[in-house]
């Protein structure tokens, strides 16, 4: 048996192990290449070859996160300047969890995309889960341990292996220690960047013994929802047992800023599969969150919201929250001029925050009411031991040495209050939570403001109060 906590080496594209009749042996072992070369990936298959037997689980993959993983320039660039900053002492700490099989191959943490193997652009594939069989301590960090010797770990007391490859119930498989392995990250530089792992151990979800896997691999996104049932496999002249199905798709808040994801030589049809994941991206957010109260008290001019986490597993938002934002807009319109607004984007798109270039320049007023759930890197200059120090704010985590979080905690309401200025008895008042991936000062610090226009917003709910009627 071969235990490994990511190493690898190279297989050609010719197949699984075939039996003499030339059908897939059923007790085939697939080894890893013991040549230590970087480029060899020995028994490692392409997720291409799991889809012969697996189309729909395929297909939803090769729609996923998970794949784009290793393809994201987004990733390239911060891994990169990560690098970079560090003189290379950050290692293969960001490409671990991005390209895990590239890792396990010998690339360095400074491999970007166009430089990677085709079996390491495939990012997070099956074999990454489905031959992992304990996590180390502490989860987080890919701390995953494989034995790539073992049958294909499922879900199932009673899988069948005939065709293919054995197959037993995994011992982590179905757990959410298995995504926290990659969905903690800390120590780096000293700092817990990514907690939802962390999150979702001191929750109610893991009190109840709802696991990630109910809420992002279900039909539903964002919600414990009752799965379809079918053949896991589809294999000629052999009839398989009826199963739930689980979406490979794995729905998080991410999606593809290139265009031809997923399919590189079908532009519509990446098109298509990109429009329904942000279909899919706004049902999850919209179950996660919403304005739970709205009023407006004309005695005071106070505007009162309720923000409400409807999430239980974890924070909101959660996963690198240094980028995610999610903010509430207040805009109030009286006799049709606006009088107030809050929650507005400046000339380049971002929030009216200090790291807003129309703020820092003068151009723009710093949004001195905005609410805004995305954290806060913070750098301390000076003494801290005697608190003669000033905090800065930085772009990226690894530029700070704190991080600030403001996000919602599972289930949590938090009141908030703006008072507004004086205004008719028809004015009306506009409350909106919106949410997006990256603020677009991100994209211009890493150099790739020709993505800046890919950015989305989710508007998550809305509230009017007051108006014509």
């Amino acid at each position: 048996m071969l235990l490994m906590v990511f190493g690898c080496g190279e297989k050609d594209d010719s197949g699984p192990p075939t039996s003499d009749s030339g059908s897939p042996s059923s007790n085939a072992v697939l080894e890893p290449s013991d040549t230590g070369h970087p480029s060899d990936y020995g028994g490692f298959e392409s997720a291409k070859q799991c889809g012969e037997c697996h189309p729909v689980q395929f297909s939803e993959w090769s729609q996923s996160m998970h794949r784009y993983a290793a393809r994201s320039p987004v990733f390239d660039e911060m891994a990169a300047k990560a690098f970079r900053d560090t003189a290379g002492g950050v290692g293969t700490f960001c490409t671990g969890c991005h390209s895990p099989l590239g890792t396990m191959a010998g690339e360095p943490g400074s491999t970007v995309a166009d430089e990677r193997s085709e079996r390491s652009r495939e990012g997070v594939s099956c074999q990454v889960c489905h031959q992992a069989v304990a996590t180390e301590v502490p989860i987080g960090n890919v701390s995953l341990v494989h034995d790539f010797s073992a049958p294909i770990q499922g879900p199932f007391s009673d899988p069948v292996s005939a065709v293919g490859h054995g197959s037993e119930k995994g011992a982590i498989i179905s757990s959410s220690e298995l995504c926290g392995s990659c969905h903690d990250v800390f120590n780096f530089p000293g700092l817990r960047i990514e907690e939802a792992y962390t999150e979702y151990q001191n929750s109610p979800a893991k009190a109840s013994g709802l696991r990630c896997q109910d809420c992002h691999m279900g039909p539903t996104p964002g919600v414990p929802s009752a799965r379809e049932v079918g053949p896991i496999a589809v294999v000629e002249g052999l009839a398989l047992p009826d199963r739930p199905l689980s979406s490979h798709r794995f729905v998080g808040p991410d999606y593809s800023m290139l265009a031809d994801f997923p399919y590189a030589d079908d532009l519509a049809a990446s098109a298509e599969a990109q429009a329904d994941m942000v279909g899919q991206i706004q049902t999850l957010l919209s179950n996660a969150v919403h304005i739970e109260d709205a009023s407006y008290s004309a005695l005071d001019g106070v505007l009162s919201v309720v923000v409400e986490s409807l999430t239980p597993g974890h924070n909101v938002p959660s996963g690198f929250t240094s980028e995610r934002q999610m903010w509430v807009s207040v805009t109030v319109i009286d006799e049709g001029e606006t009088v107030y607004k809050s929650g507005d984007l400046d000339t380049f798109g971002d929030l009216r925050d200090p790291l807003s270039f129309d703020v820092i320049t003068g151009e723009a007023e710093l949004d001195e009411d905005l609410v805004n759930f995305q954290s806060l890197n913070l750098l301390r200059v000076g003494d801290v031991a005697i608190s003669a120090f000033e905090v800065y704010e930085t772009v990226f985590p690894f530029d700070a040495d704190y991080i600030w979080r403001r996000s919602l905690a599972p289930l949590e309401a938090r009141p908030l209050s703006y008072q507004l200025p004086a205004m008719g008895a028809s004015a009306r008042i506009e409350v909106a939570l919106h949410y997006r991936n990256l603020p677009p000062y991100v994209l211009r610090a890493l150099q790739l403001d020709a993505y800046v226009d890919q950015l989305k917003i989710f508007t998550l709910d809305e509230v009017v109060i007051g108006g014509e009627k």
